[in-house]
């Protein structure tokens, strides 16, 4: 009966450990995987940082590749990035250049053609080109390439702002099979591999398992098998995960012993009594009857010593009565057995037993864990080890959760110096001394619930500052705005020069600026949220109105300091920004609506060194030069934004000599829209080049139509005056540009000329030279605008090819009061002469000013005096005869 008892009894309990191993490694196979998932979702998150990276966007736009690879293509780039291949393509999918751990290896490029030519990548990029811009969006997911595992995403590349077009994709790839687990060992709990094969009969048992998984179990360990899919569902590779069977092996040697010790009493117990039967069995027979009498009378058996019953009858009788009081017996022992199959004696589990509300028992790895001694604890309530804002650990409500099916739930335990430990219990119903108690199986999760901390708080992180990321940022603005309006503010920080940095120095020390950028805010401004949410754009947030003031001032300390000269891997970097403070009754707008409006409002004022608060009247401001900056491309395409048309004339004689086209938005509910207003944001957007080649085109139409006319009635050809910006001057495709549109519209030598300013002969000399002599060579004459304004000096005229000058209206409007001024106007004119320069007067209002012009000999006048700009139909109308 007791081995019967004992053989269930194991039964059961390897039953349960076997349960226990299951919910043990199913647990970190999932860790592993969710792992796996992670270092995904990163790749495709951080890969936003380069895909709405300036430089990228025109790497695609204008294929300068080779100069882009000079300053990022670096193996140490994959390295900082923990990537094994980085390539850029066209919007249909066409590479553009790549990086690979060996671009020289045939290994790389068959991994990135198999790559991009996947089924999944190519329907990808067929659907987003199919949709709208501003719909395309990344892909990422796990790929098998050349009995590999690969991490990948796709993604759109678009400007830092978001304001352009997409010109192509970002492919990341990170070989999974050579990287994974790495450094998140560290924080799995058990050995993890990756395998693209498996032998052919463990396949066979996974093909035919109902969960894409197998368990495999061996004498010392378990295996847990499952399937890692691609983006297509399939299967691509098989997670292993291992884990050691010593509960259950102790579980089985500990029934081992129970086994041993029943058949060595048993057998002892047989042998002594054949022995003794043998001894008496001649002259004891009758002593054994009596007392077997005896017992029949002590068990009130009588009736069968007086019937017809022989020795064996009434033997079996006396056994059957011993049986019954065995299996009061046995009570015990199963009160004993079930403390075994709760790991009484376990060291990896601590072990509770509460009877009416008391602690009753407890074993050396709970009191290890609580810092207590046995004695402090029998016979204490439970209470005194919970914690009060723990109600799972409180008694009644276990017995609750018990009775509705919950056996397992999380607590915080209280150790005896008033630690709070965060404990996973597992409750169970047992007999202790004859009475239903209940046992708790106590497991430390502390470690891994800092680890999921520690999870949790890397995705939420910018990788190169360690600031909260865009995502993250931006979700807390917006519970702000849904919970708390008009409660908090936000400080808008913008710092354009990063763009410049990357641009001239590379990545590598824009990612130090970045890190040295968010050192300075952690130490000022270390109990503010701080987000960076773009290359150069980062957000504080005050949560507290009571804070405005304390963040005014930290906003310009931030400001003085980023002023300064720094010092970054030997370069003297200016990171000169500006900051805007959201008014509060401003925070019950949208999101899009407060970030918009704090970027245009940074827009439009020139650089400050304290901060600017924005209310109600700058962000409509603000708003509308939002509204200016997304219809500026449509009026630039559809010719909304034209040519108005200045007289240049003779000043001798009064005869036009040519006209300076001015460019000329009506716009048709804001009006007329200033040309100080839209260029520069025509600069910021990216679109100052494509506003300069409408204007020029314009220009040189209108000309050539002029011409035609007046030539036809034998009347002189005029030229066109057209202003160029410093980045339009430096654009590589502006002389192919210059070239295709004066063969269009027959343009002879002479009568175009190119309008530069000051500040854009200030670069590299020889440089700005070889360029303005390329033009030169097309028969274009070139005028220095605007001088005596700007950085140029007299020096400037003598080292430059230059044909043109033109005074500013500044000098003219003093001619008549200021003395200095007419001097300086006759010393240029008079060296100009000298030089062979033609010079034009700008700005020339009244009669006075021109007979002082016409007296220092200045060859051309424009101004009010003579005429206005004009419409390209009215300018046409009065001049073409």
């Amino acid at each position: 009966m007791i081995i019967s008892f004992l053989f269930i009894s194991r039964y059961f309990f390897l039953y349960s450990l076997n349960e226990l191993e299951n919910m043990e490694i199913s647990r970190a196979s999932k860790q592993a995987q969710s792992v796996i998932n992670m270092m995904v979702t990163q790749q495709e998150e951080r890969s936003y940082d380069w895909a709405s990276w300036d430089e990228t966007y025109y790497l695609l736009k204008d294929g300068d590749v080779a100069s882009y690879r000079a300053r990022n293509m670096y193996v140490e780039t994959l390295d900082t990035l923990s990537l094994d291949l980085m390539a850029f393509a066209t919007l249909d999918g066409a590479v553009v250049d790549y990086l690979a751990r060996d671009n020289r290896s045939i290994h790389s490029k068959d991994n990135l053609s198999l790559l991009i030519k996947n089924p999944n990548i190519t329907a990808h990029i067929h659907h987003m080109n199919e949709g709208p811009d501003h719909m395309r969006k990344s892909l990422s997911g796990l790929f098998k390439v050349n009995e590999e595992v690969w991490s990948v995403s796709i993604t759109p590349v678009r400007n830092s702002e978001e304001t352009l077009p997409s010109t192509g994709w970002l492919l990341w790839g990170k070989n999974l099979t050579s990287r994974f687990p790495g450094n998140f060992q560290s924080i799995l709990t058990t050995n993890n591999t990756l395998e693209l094969v498996l032998p052919g009969q463990t396949s066979s048992l996974l093909a035919s398992s109902r969960n894409d998984s197998l368990t495999i179990r061996e004498d010392d360990n378990i295996l847990l098998i499952s399937a890692i899919n691609g983006l297509d569902g399939e299967a691509i590779a098989y997670l292993k995960t291992e884990i050691p069977r010593e509960h259950y092996n102790k579980g089985s040697t500990l029934f081992s012993y129970l086994f041993t010790a029943v058949g060595l009493s048993t057998t002892l117990i047989a042998g002594f009594t054949f022995f003794v039967f043998r001894q008496g069995v001649a002259t004891r027979f009758n002593k054994f009857e009596k007392g077997l009498n005896g017992l029949f009378a002590q068990y009130q058996l009588d009736d069968l010593s007086k019937g017809r019953y022989d020795e064996l009858d009434k033997a079996t009788r006396l056994v059957e009565v011993l049986s019954n009081n065995a299996i009061n017996a046995e009570g015990v022992a199963q009160d004993t057995l079930q403390k075994y199959r709760a790991f009484y004696e376990s060291r990896s589990v601590g072990v509770l037993v509460v009877l009416n509300g008391q602690i009753a028992d407890i074993n050396e790895k709970a009191l290890s864990l609580l810092h207590y001694t046995k004695e402090e604890l029998v016979a204490q309530p439970l209470a005194k080890l919970c914690s009060s804002s723990s109600q799972e650990c409180q008694v009644d409500l276990m017995y609750q959760q018990l009775e509705q099916g919950q056996f397992s739930f999380e607590a915080t335990m209280i150790g005896s110096n008033q630690e709070a430990i965060d404990c996973q219990l597992e409750a169970a119903m047992i007999l202790h001394d004859g009475e239903s108690a209940l046992m708790l199986l106590i497991h430390d999760i502390r470690e891994q619930k800092k680890q999921q901390q520690l999870i949790r708080e890397l995705e939420g992180r910018d990788s190169v500052s360690g600031l909260n990321n865009r995502p993250t940022i931006l979700n807390r603005i917006q519970s702000l705005i849904e919970n708390r309006p008009n409660q908090f503010s936000i400080m808008y920080i913008s710092i354009d020069q990063l763009k410049r940095i990357s641009e001239v120095y590379g990545h590598l020390i824009f990612d130090d600026a970045i890190r040295y950028i968010s050192e300075i805010f952690q130490t000022q401004a270390k109990h503010y949220e701080i987000g960076r949410i773009s290359e150069f754009e980062f957000i504080v947030i005050i949560s507290d109105t009571e804070d405005l003031t304390p963040a005014y001032q930290f906003g310009n300390k931030l400001i003085d300091t980023l002023a300064k000269q720094t010092e970054i891997e030997g370069l003297s970097i200016d990171l000169n920004g500006k900051a805007i403070l959201v008014d509060p009754s401003l925070t019950h707008r949208s999101l899009e609506y407060l970030l918009q409006a704090a970027y245009y409002t940074a827009q439009l004022g020139s650089p400050s060194n304290e901060v600017r608060l924005m209310g109600e009247q700058l962000s409509e401001q603000a708003q509308i030069s939002l509204m200016i900056s997304r219809e500026l491309r449509s009026a630039i395409d559809s010719g909304q934004i034209g040519a108005y048309y200045q007289p240049i004339v003779n000043t001798q004689t009064g005869e036009v000599n040519g006209f300076e086209a001015l460019a000329r938005w009506f716009h048709p509910s804001l009006g007329i829209v200033s040309p100080n207003v839209f260029i520069p944001l025509a600069e910021q957007n990216q679109l100052i080049v494509e506003l300069g080649e409408s204007i020029l085109f314009q220009a040189c139409r209108f000309i050539h139509q002029l011409n035609t006319k007046r030539i036809a009635q034998g009347l002189k050809p005029l030229s066109i005056h057209v202003n160029l910006s410093a980045k339009h001057f430096y654009h590589t495709r502006l002389t192919d540009y210059l070239k295709q549109v004066m063969k269009q519209f027959n343009i002879s030598a002479g009568q175009l000329v190119l309008e530069l300013t000051e500040s854009m002969l200030m670069g590299v000399e020889a440089e700005t030279v070889n360029r303005m002599q390329q033009i030169k060579k097309l028969g274009i004459q070139l005028a220095l605008d605007d001088f005596g304004t700007g950085y140029a000096s007299f020096s400037t005229l003598c080292s430059f090819p230059l044909d043109v000058v033109k005074l500013d209206k500044s000098y003219i409007d003093q001619v008549e009061n200021n003395d200095k001024a007419k001097t300086i106007l006759r010393n240029i004119a008079s060296m100009a002469h000298e030089l062979g320069l033609a010079t034009v007067a700008e700005g020339v209002e009244n009669s006075s000013q021109l007979r002082k012009l016409k007296v220092w000999n200045i060859d051309e006048i424009q101004g009010y005096y003579f005429y206005k700009p004009m419409s390209e139909n009215d300018a046409l109308n009065q001049f073409s005869r």
